[in-house]
């Protein structure tokens, strides 16, 4: 397999970090029955994500690493490295399919330029609030998907953080109803879904890989931006933005996946004990995300920021502009599926 430029980048990043090219170690003549720390192999692994020590999505991952250490008295290591450090989102996801990088968090909209049936969780308003999103991703829906991404892909889903609902950020500009979009130049996420959704409502979006976005608004490269709260107060675009709206638009479900290549080589034993850990960070990052994103809007509001809370009847103008989206992904994406996530309770 001939490597891409970004691919070999990642390799080298991972090789001078970790000082490793072994992603399995001694994994032959071990007991593979039981989950006790003594029956566990050598193992060093490397976790990949695009986010801010502070922020709870890299607390989750280092605990996930942590959790991992003690119930394998030491013998599994897994390597964290947060900030883009080993690859933006898009790397990260090729990395998983190749073996070079074996866990990682990832939004599912940089998951779904693998697998496209994945833009189901970021069409705009899909989901109710926090618990209907909860019910779609981790319930038979969601499981569905994965399963079919695993065929098709070989990446492995082990979980489904969040960073929460979506922003919409700005530095003149207070946003309010839809026409105040038109013509902001807007960063957005790497994904074509993405792009339609805010041409819907006039700007002039431009993609951009997170770890980019800070130097993009502050040096006029984009002048908006759209993230969770989480994500404005972590990259420290409050910094660079005057404007916030809690529009709600789509939930950012952040996908824990794991190559299926590392997966197969570990003991069964092994595999457990990641999918048990991978689910009980999922919950204490959920609940840690939900406590702190009020505490980070306070702060936000504190520091400067205008914040601007649509009423219904706002937040439905936004929803009729945006529903070409969802006449556009309709065929894409399947009545089926869509009418499924809209059932789901």
């Amino acid at each position: 397999m001939q490597l891409t430029l970004p691919t070999a980048k990642i390799m080298r990043g991972v090789l001078r970090h970790a000082r490793t090219a072994a992603t399995v170690v001694a994994l032959s003549g071990l007991t593979l029955s039981g989950a006790a720390a003594q029956d566990m192999p050598e193992m060093t692994l490397k976790f990949g994500h695009p986010y801010n020590e502070t922020h709870p999505l890299a607390k989750g991952a280092q605990k996930f690493a942590d959790i991992i250490a003690e119930k394998s008295g030491g013998k599994i290591k897994v390597q964290v490295f947060p900030n883009s450090t080993i690859g933006s989102s898009r790397d990260l996801v090729e990395s998983i399919q190749i073996g070079v990088v074996d866990f990682a968090l990832v939004p599912t909209t940089n998951v779904a330029s693998f697998y496209a049936p994945l833009d189901i969780f970021y069409l705009p308003f899909i989901f109710r609030d926090r618990e209907h999103a909860y019910a779609v991703s981790d319930g038979p829906v969601g499981q569905k998907l994965y399963a079919d991404m695993l065929a098709k892909t070989g990446i492995r889903t082990l979980a489904m953080y969040e960073s929460g609902f979506r922003t919409i950020t700005t530095p003149k500009t207070k946003v309010e109803k839809p026409d105040d979009m038109k013509g902001i130049k807007f960063r957005v996420v790497n994904n074509p879904l993405n792009v339609a959704t805010f041409k819907a409502l006039g700007a002039n979006p431009t993609p951009m890989a997170l770890s980019e976005v800070f130097t993009g608004l502050q040096q006029g490269t984009v002048d908006g931006q759209d993230n969770p709260v989480g994500n404005v107060k972590a990259f420290g675009f409050d910094k660079v933005q005057k404007y916030i709206t809690l529009s709600n638009h789509q939930w950012a479900g952040i996908m824990f996946i794991a190559s299926d290549k590392m997966w197969q080589k570990a003991p069964e034993n092994v595999q457990k004990l990641f999918a048990d850990a991978a689910l009980e960070t999922q919950a204490w990052e959920r609940k840690e995300l939900n406590a702190v994103e009020a505490e980070y809007l306070a702060e936000l509001e504190k520091g400067g920021m205008t914040v601007t809370r649509l009423t219904p009847e706002q937040t439905a103008e936004f929803q009729k502009a945006m529903s070409a989206v969802w006449d556009e992904y309709r065929e894409k994406l399947g009545a089926d599926l869509i009418q499924s996530v809209v059932d789901t309770k």
